[in-house]
């Protein structure tokens, strides 16, 4: 009988549920790359378009692309690579940029997917029945229940809660859990959707070393915003690690990663998915020696779409962490000082947790939008007024250009837009600094799209 490992040297893709992406691509080298990279119901948008969004999904800049556009090719054209190797060297650069050595990288289409991945991964490793611990979702108490377990980052106004008090809250929950005789998968948020974070590490490892043997962490960096050394640091500590390229990164949506450190995967003999999830993974997103430890089948030997946007995400990731910590501090300032200038000279839009944090070392900026009155106005329509310029009041149909911000999030009883720095913007300031430019000439055009952004966000306030 064949392994897995084995099995993989024949041409054959699917063998259950496939990714829509990957059935009948068009012809043509540029088409069919943009098949596999997306859904149907999603576009690359405009070359010119503002995107503000990176908390949430981006298109893929130039850089992103373009890597994309040379792995497609080295796969389909000429001496073609082999998928097997070159699966193999994606989770190698993922852990190369971010493991400790000895972790395990898996890929996932999802980060919810990944996170999915993590709990039964964690039920093999435990010995008992396991419950997933998780900041409640969005951000606000009310979800918590016996059998899911949540800890809240915000109180019921919607304010950021004390650490102390999360860090007691998720401890709690553990040791009622434990109690209950039940092992604990803890979930801590490295930074929310909001730019949150809880419970801290050192609770999550002072919950682990109380419950020996009982308890497995899960840092959920999906936002991207924590430095490589910061989650080296987890995986030595044992923790497991939940990446994004589609956030920050910028890859299309339908990227996540999860890093497992040495230890985890020593613990597990054979494991299984659930029918859900394993008809989400393909055998080539998983390292070998935890692939044929696979009890059942998974869906795909290889899924060709996720490879790509890794190779997205990867071509801003590898740039974005070769630049020195000072110049990726001061464009992550200066893109906060100038949110801050626009939002003193903008009385209907109010930011959500001003002066909670740092501004130098924030990227997310949750923002809410009111009208003449004070009333806050609904998001949703907002938010498309700001990505269609066809649905723009006044007119203003053939004015300004797309701007895409991240969706709305409820926090207390309202609703708030968010804009967020993101990689390929700051690589593009990067690179204007190395073509001998002075900081301000560099920074510019990102400066001209928060004006433009924040101009024309005032305007659709107004009208409304």
């Amino acid at each position: 009988m064949k392994s897995r490992t084995q099995a993989l040297q024949h041409p054959v893709f699917s063998s259950r549920a496939r990714d829509p992406r990957a059935d009948s691509a068009p012809a043509g080298s540029r088409a069919a790359l943009d098949h596999f990279l997306f859904a149907p119901y999603e576009r690359m948008g405009g070359s010119g378009d503002i995107w503000l969004s990176g908390c949430e999904a981006m298109a893929p800049a130039a850089r992103g692309h373009a890597a994309a556009e040379a792995a497609f090719a080295g796969l389909t054209t000429g001496a073609a690579r082999p998928l097997p190797q070159w699966f193999e060297e994606l989770r190698g650069r993922i852990a190369a940029l971010f493991g400790a050595p000895g972790c395990d990288a898996i890929l996932a289409r999802s980060e919810s997917g990944a996170e999915d991945i993590f709990d039964a991964l964690a039920r093999a490793a435990l010995a008992r029945p396991v419950v997933r611990i998780a900041a409640a979702s969005p951000e606000r108490p009310g979800d918590s229940e016996p059998n899911n377990p949540a800890f809240a980052l915000r109180d019921r106004y919607g304010l950021p809660r004390d650490a102390d008090a999360v860090d007691a809250e998720a401890a709690r929950l553990a040791a009622e859990a434990i109690a209950q005789g039940r092992d604990v998968a803890l979930h801590l948020a490295d930074c929310s959707e909001s730019g949150l974070a809880g419970p801290t590490r050192a609770a999550a490892e002072a919950i682990a070393a109380s419950f020996p043997g009982r308890v497995l962490v899960l840092i959920d960096a999906r936002q991207m915003r924590c430095a490589p050394q910061r989650i080296a640091a987890d995986l030595r500590a044992d923790f497991a690690v939940l990446l994004s390229g589609s956030t920050f990164a910028g890859a299309p949506p339908g990227a996540a990663a999860l890093l497992l450190p040495p230890g985890l995967a020593e613990r597990i003999e054979t494991f299984a998915l659930p029918d859900l999830v394993a008809t989400r993974s393909a055998a080539m997103d998983w390292p070998p020696h935890l692939r044929d430890r696979m009890r059942g089948e998974f869906s795909a030997l290889a899924d060709l779409g996720l490879g790509l946007r890794w190779e997205c995400a990867l071509a801003e990731l590898e740039t974005f962490f070769a630049l020195a910590p000072e110049p990726r501090a001061k464009i992550a300032a200066a893109f906060a000082r100038e949110i801050r200038r626009h939002l003193a000279g903008a009385p209907a839009l109010k930011l959500i947790d001003d002066g909670w944090r740092a501004e130098e070392s924030r990227m997310i900026f949750p923002i809410l939008t009111f009208d003449e009155r004070g009333r806050p106005l609904k998001t949703e329509p907002l938010r498309r007024a700001l990505a269609e310029p066809g649905a723009r009041r006044g007119g203003w149909a053939a004015r300004g250009r797309p701007v895409h911000v991240g969706a709305p999030l409820r926090i207390g009883a309202m609703k708030a837009l968010r804009l967020s720095l993101s990689a390929p913007p700051v690589n593009d300031v990067a690179e204007r600094l190395s073509e001998g430019r002075n900081f301000a000439a560099a920074f510019q055009p990102l400066a001209d799209d928060l004006l433009e952004a924040f101009s024309l966000w005032s305007e659709i306030a107004a009208a409304d």
